[in-house]
């Protein structure tokens, strides 16, 4: 195996199904991008963008980072069409609460300039590659956020029981920032009156020992080239799985 590095996404994919992730990271099987991961993207860079030049026509920025995010490549459910995505972000972002959230988000900045998109790393005792993530924005008062989009609203439960947003504290203070131990999710819902929340939770420094047991027995397994099927995981099944078909599918 040749295997540089992990993400938290890898090792979220590993911890859910071991089989879909060596189908992806070892056999280099085809993947999918969907039309919800691609309006996603769209959106993710048309908001990290408006906070970099409030001046700046948010119409042609999402023009733009729509026309990056969908190309032909993206898979649309029937009767599905990029026109549809285009005009809903429109209706998300000529919202005034929408477009108030975002010019209130204030970034930090420092020697390399506005920290938005920002590439970390953490190494784990026992673990011979890094850690690799980039967090979407670090705020003002150092505490690092991240935006999603959703077709309903979030509970609390969700936002503090997410383990992503450890790695990513936890990478910052290993490279020697100063961490206030809490992160902020700006949730962007998409229904029918657009609203946005502004969620945040804290971590603890002893969460830490977890967070490093949990990723180096993730390598462990890696290393011994232990991937078991896991049906009983959410995403074994046509919708969520790119490698279906081809694994329990094939004997449905």
């Amino acid at each position: 195996m040749n295997i540089d590095h992990l993400s938290y996404s890898s090792i979220s994919m590993y911890l859910d199904c071991p089989e879909a992730w060596r189908r992806k990271y070892i056999a280099k099987e085809p993947t999918r991008t969907t039309s919800a991961l691609a309006f996603g993207s769209a959106f993710h860079g048309t908001v990290e963008r408006m906070i970099q030049n409030t001046k700046q026509d948010w119409q042609n920025i999402w023009r733009e980072e729509f026309g990056k995010a969908f190309t032909e490549n993206i898979t649309l459910e029937p009767g599905e069409t990029p026109e549809q995505h285009y005009n809903d972000g429109v209706r998300i972002l000529s919202n005034n609460e929408i477009q108030s959230a975002i010019t209130g988000i204030k970034p930090r900045h420092d020697n390399s300039g506005v920290m938005i998109e920002r590439k970390v790393e953490l190494r784990v005792p026992g673990v011979p590659v890094p850690v690799i993530g980039y967090i979407d924005v670090i705020l003002d008062d150092n505490t690092p956020a991240d935006f999603k989009t959703s077709a309903r609203s979030w509970t609390q439960d969700q936002a503090n029981n997410s383990l992503q947003t450890l790695f990513y504290i936890a990478a910052l203070n290993q490279a020697g920032m100063e961490v206030n131990w809490r992160f902020k999710h700006f949730v962007f819902v998409k229904t029918k009156t657009p609203q946005v929340q502004v969620l945040e939770h804290s971590h603890k420094p002893g969460e830490l020992f977890f967070l490093f047991e949990m990723i180096r027995r993730v390598w462990e397994g890696i290393s011994k080239e232990y991937f078991p099927l896991n049906p009983t995981t959410w995403r074994c099944g046509p919708k969520y799985c790119d490698f279906y078909a081809n694994c329990r599918g094939r004997y449905v």
